[in-house]
């Protein structure tokens, strides 16, 4: 009988520990595959043109406003295509519960669109949109949500004077990951009294190549500014914003390595428990003069056998975190996220990878240990 009909035999024999076995290493690497296409998701572009566009956003804190005077310095930076000054508050439609939270958002209307690049509102309803001073456009998920149509007039709760906002819907975005209401900014700055004043000045550039002398241009040009200001891709602010809620990459590489670990203590425990079940099979190989590098090979081979299995049924499993968790998302703001969780060549060699290395990393231990015990101890422990 060969080393690998010996092995599958071996480990056919006890087969509720072995499925268990592989079911817990297929999980375990599966699910770090799909930290790592979550991680890899943070790090692209959720759309093409992110990486055209430029945030510039107030040093000191995220809700400090600068002023309007920086417009004109940033419209004369090299590279720079268009400005949109931007605002933007949470309001509530209807009552204050977490489901019915808007995002009131506010810019002039041309920059908007055309900073936006994929806002795509249809010609008719922009143009609508634009003469109509009070009007607004709105993302399709906020349509799907609450049922919302072009021409409903609709009364959100703000933090304004006066407590609410009242507008038309003119437009429907046709980017589908949209969830916010969008005003002009003339009537938002009617509606807080605070004028000369924008949140964020949100930037396109002319091409990708522009961006890190943009940013770089930026802040030199306003190192010495009132408002002390911060330029950084849109991608970098997408992510520090995320990070306010805490250091999501952290996190994720955490339950990453606390999973591989404990994967590791599993698969170690099974063969070291295979390992004192080969005594008298270790014995008798010995005795008819097997070589004690045999007995490593079996011990290898087994945790290899668990490895592969294991990192077949992770691969099905990653695919499945990915597929279930993007449908999960699809309708929300996270859905450009949940488009980039696709498994690729780099997953794919990491579950296989870790496989291997837990597989035969909690093999060495139990096989060296088994191959140098005495024949007599083996045969007597056996007996």
């Amino acid at each position: 009988m060969t080393p690998v009909r010996l092995v599958i035999r071996h480990v056919a024999s006890r087969p509720v520990r072995s499925v268990l076995t592989i079911a817990a290493i297929g999980l375990s690497v599966g699910l770090v595959g799909f930290l790592v296409l979550v991680n890899g998701a943070l790090r692209n572009d959720w759309s093409e043109n992110m990486g055209k566009r430029v945030m510039v956003v107030a040093k000191t804190s995220f809700f400090e406003r600068l002023p309007m005077a920086y417009l004109a310095k940033i419209e004369d930076v090299p590279g720079v295509k268009r400005v949109c000054p931007f605002d933007f508050v949470l309001a509530f439609h209807k009552d204050n519960r977490p489901e019915n939270q808007v995002p009131l958002q506010s810019a002039p209307a041309d920059a908007l669109l055309e900073v936006y690049i994929e806002a795509k509102v249809p010609p008719e309803q922009a143009a609508a949109w634009k003469a109509d001073p009070t009007g607004s456009i709105v993302g399709p998920i906020l349509t799907k949500h609450f049922g919302w149509k072009v021409g409903d007039r609709i009364v959100l709760k703000a933090p304004v004077p006066g407590g609410v906002v009242e507008t038309t819907i003119r437009g429907i975005m046709g980017y589908k990951v949209d969830n916010g209401v969008y005003l002009h900014r003339k009537y938002f700055e009617n509606l807080t009294g605070d004028t000369g004043q924008a949140g964020i000045f949100w930037i396109l550039a002319k091409t990708r190549q522009d961006v890190p002398k943009i940013t770089a241009e930026i802040e030199r040009r306003l190192e010495n500014a009132p408002v002390p200001i911060r330029a950084m891709s849109e991608k970098q602010w997408q992510l520090q914003f995320m990070e306010m809620l805490g250091n999501v990459q952290a996190l994720l590489g955490g339950i990453g390595l606390a999973t591989a670990f404990t994967l590791f203590l599993i698969t170690s425990n099974t063969l070291a428990m295979s390992a004192r079940e080969r005594r008298s099979e270790t014995a008798l190989l010995r005795v008819l003069g097997f070589p004690r590098v045999t007995v490593v090979r079996l011990l290898l081979l087994e945790g290899a056998l668990f490895a592969a299995l294991g990192a077949a049924l992770g691969l099905g499993f990653m695919a499945a975190f990915a597929r279930l968790v993007g449908a999960g998302i699809e309708d929300t703001q996270w859905a450009g996220l949940g488009a980039l969780l696709q498994v690729d060549a780099a997953s794919v060699a990491l579950v296989l990878g870790l496989s291997a290395v837990i597989g035969l990393g909690a093999s060495l231990v139990p096989a060296f240990n088994l191959s140098r015990r005495p024949i007599v101890s083996l045969l007597r422990e056996a007996a």
